[in-house]
Formats: C-alpha cells, sequence, structure tokens
C-alpha cells in the first residue's frame, strides 16, 4: 500500500472514529491514533492545530480533515475507485444501520444476491452509549449491538460496500444506483433503509463553530469537555439522553428547550434527579458566540423573544430530533410532508420492486428493534417479489 503519513485524533467510542479505522484497516493503510479523550496533549494539540473540539480529525500528509469526509480523503490516498464488486445484483440495499443489515441477513438466508451500501455502519444505532430495550440483552452499547449485525449480515453472504448513494433511478423492471465513488450498480429489486440525520437548529453561529464547540455527537464529542460547561438544544429524548450522558462528564449541562420536556417520564426523572443539570423549558436559542471555540449561547423566551440572557458556555450539543435521508428518491416514490417514504405493512412503496425500511419510512415507531423487525419484512417481500419475478 501507498505510504502516507496519517494521524487519526479520536475518541475511544466515537463510532465515526471508529469507521474510518476499519476503513483504513481494510484498505491496509498503517495510521498513528490519538485517543483526545484520554490524552490532554493530544487535545491540545489537535485544537491548537484545527481549532476543532470535535472528532475525528485525520492529517494526511499534513493535510488536515475534518470528519469521516471520503470526498476529501480518497484523493490524498490515491484510491482505487473500480473495485471489484460486479455492477449488477438480484438486490440492493441501501443503508447499513439496523434496517438495512437485517434485511441483508435474511435476504443472505434466502439465497438472494445482495450488494449493501451504506455510507456508516450501524446507522445512527452507534451513537447510543447505552442501548436497554433490544430484546436479548439488558444493557449493550449502540456500537456494539450494531457490530454484531454486521458479524451476522456478512456470515450469511452479505457484501457490505462503504460508500454513499447519490443517484436512484429507474429503467423499465431494472433499478440504477450511483454512488460518490463513482461507481454505477443496477439491481432487480431495492430496499431502502437510509435512515436518519440529525436535525440543525439554523441558530446564527452554528454553521461557524460546528465541530469548534457546537457538535450533534455525545458519544463522540462529549470526552473533550470533561468538567467544562456545556448546553444541549431540545427536549425530546434524544436531548434529554444527550445531557444525561453529559452530566456524567461535563462540571455543568443546561438543557435548553423549547417546551415541556417530551421525553420519556423515566428519563426526565432521571435527569431531575442530577444536581448539576439545569433545565431551561420555555426558551430558544437565539444566537452561538465565541472566537476559535464556543463561548456563549443567547437564550430568550419562546413565547415572545424577551427575557433574553446569555448562558457561558464550552459546547452546545444539538438533540433536536432526526430528519429521513431521503432525498435522493425525492419525486420517484410517494412520501408524506416530512419526507418519510410511505410503506404499507409489507415495506412496500408504490414502485413495484421497491421496499423501504426503518426510521425512513412512514412506521410511527422509530426504534432500534422496530427497524430491524422492518428490515426483515422488506427483506421477506422482496424475497417474495423476486421469486414472482422469475416464474
Amino acid at each position: 500500500m501507498n505510504a502516507h503519513d496519517i494521524t487519526i485524533y479520536s475518541t475511544k467510542n466515537c463510532p465515526h472514529c471508529n469507521n474510518l479505522k476499519a476503513w483504513l484497516d481494510g484498505k491496509g493503510f498503517s495510521y498513528r491514533s490519538l485517543d483526545v479523550g484520554k490524552d490532554v496533549d493530544a487535545a491540545r494539540e489537535m485544537i491548537d492545530l484545527t481549532g476543532q473540539r470535535g472528532v475525528p480529525v485525520i492529517v494526511i500528509d499534513g493535510e488536515v480533515i475534518v470528519g469521516f469526509d471520503r470526498r476529501k480523503i480518497e484523493p490524498l490516498l490515491l484510491i482505487d475507485k473500480t473495485g471489484h464488486i460486479p455492477d449488477d445484483h438480484e438486490l440492493i440495499i441501501i443503508g447499513s444501520g439496523a434496517a438495512g443489515l437485517s434485511a441483508a441477513m435474511y435476504a443472505g438466508r434466502k439465497e438472494i444476491e445482495t450488494l449493501v451500501i451504506g455510507g456508516a455502519r450501524g446507522g445512527m444505532a452507534v451513537r447510543s452509549s447505552e442501548i436497554e430495550n433490544y430484546p436479548g440483552f439488558y444493557q449493550i452499547s449502540g456500537e456494539s449491538l450494531m457490530n454484531l449485525f454486521v458479524d451476522q449480515a456478512e456470515s450469511h453472504g452479505g457484501v457490505i460496500f462503504d460508500d454513499v448513494v447519490t443517484g436512484f433511478s429507474r429503467s423499465g423492471d431494472t433499478f440504477q444506483v450511483e454512488t460518490l465513488s463513482g461507481r454505477r450498480f443496477t439491481a432487480d429489486a431495492v430496499i431502502a433503509a437510509l435512515g436518519r440525520s440529525p436535525r440543525m437548529s439554523g441558530v446564527p453561529g452554528e454553521e461557524e463553530y460546528f465541530g469548534r464547540g457546537v457538535s450533534i455527537c455525545t458519544t463522540c464529542d462529549g470526552p473533550l469537555f470533561k468538567g467544562k460547561e456545556v448546553a444541549v438544544y431540545g427536549g425530546g429524548n434524544t436531548a434529554v439522553d444527550m445531557a444525561l450522558e453529559l452530566s456524567d462528564i461535563a462540571s455543568k449541562v443546561t438543557l435548553v428547550s423549547r417546551s415541556a420536556l417530551k421525553a420519556d417520564e423515566i428519563s426526565v426523572e432521571r435527569l431531575r434527579a442530577k444536581k448539576n443539570v439545569v433545565i431551561e423549558t420555555g426558551f430558544v436559542i437565539t444566537a452561538i458566540h465565541g472566537e476559535r471555540t464556543v463561548a456563549s449561547v443567547d437564550i430568550a423566551q419562546a413565547s415572545d423573544m424577551k427575557n433574553v440572557r446569555t448562558i457561558v458556555i464550552d459546547g452546545l450539543f444539538l438533540g433536536l430530533g432526526l430528519t429521513p435521508n431521503t432525498a435522493v428518491f425525492k419525486g420517484q416514490v410517494a412520501m408524506n410532508a416530512s419526507g418519510e417514504i410511505l410503506v404499507d405493512e409489507n415495506c412496500r412503496t408504490n414502485v413495484p420492486g421497491l421496499f423501504a425500511a426503518g426510521d425512513a419510512t412512514s412506521v410511527e415507531s422509530k426504534q432500534v428493534g422496530v427497524a430491524a423487525g422492518e428490515g426483515i419484512k422488506a427483506s421477506l417481500a422482496a424475497y417474495s417479489y423476486l421469486k414472482k419475478r422469475s416464474l
């Protein structure tokens, strides 16, 4: 493999960091890994070099790249994008989260020739530091659970191609799928299991300070705020879970929510019992301030935008919920007003041969267990479709 000087700044439980390392390992690259959650000098070095308070940060031959951004990394490493994966497949599963991996496992059991295309193995579930409601496990980290999903999918013959889908179309009975790396695949059937991504706030200063104190991942970036004061924005399960995790790391956590907290009551009770947590309901964040990194936020009363005050913080975590990753399918399949793909009880869409499962669909419950079950249903429905098609 080509010789490159590669350094990765990461934290132990950061799923994006681990995905980046696994990707580099799979391509045969060696690198130096520094844990900025434990190594104070490494954290200082990263911040001095990049101004970042978010991981991963990768330095390739002196070139700094923030995040696992293959569009920037691949040209520096001179990676061959042609690959050895065939172009034509029976089934393509788009997404490698709980729904996509479950679908792949069942497709393998049904001996369907399958390609899984996913940008981040494990999806959003890997960001959960603790999952307590998945059958068979009293308590397990999201990353550990998703690693089991990956192992089982691959053991049944599923081929996982780490890439991002950028184009989707249909010609007759055949689907075409284009990826970020330039590959073009065809399939007789497709399962869309794209999941969701964190919703941004649009608050002034958010884009400027993203990665420099503004974060969407407590598992990744939380360790960088040990002993510091942080804020969490949101009032649902995502925000409350973030605040709970950060309360064991930061010296003070301020939770800012536009309305009363809507998270599960058991989680809200646990949060209220934390002595280093302040809950500000009925407020919105109106601005984010800082110099090189975040230094404070302004909050105002949500009802009339009055009673403005400033909270001094070192970091802001956004817990505003999630939005479906369905843009690539816009105009090609029926969706609801929220951008979720409409499916029937068997995960069928209004397009023959196109199925959908998981958090990007109109199924109401957004849980790992539900996504896994929907992935299985979609796979069985795809099997029935392909079987009838071959008659």
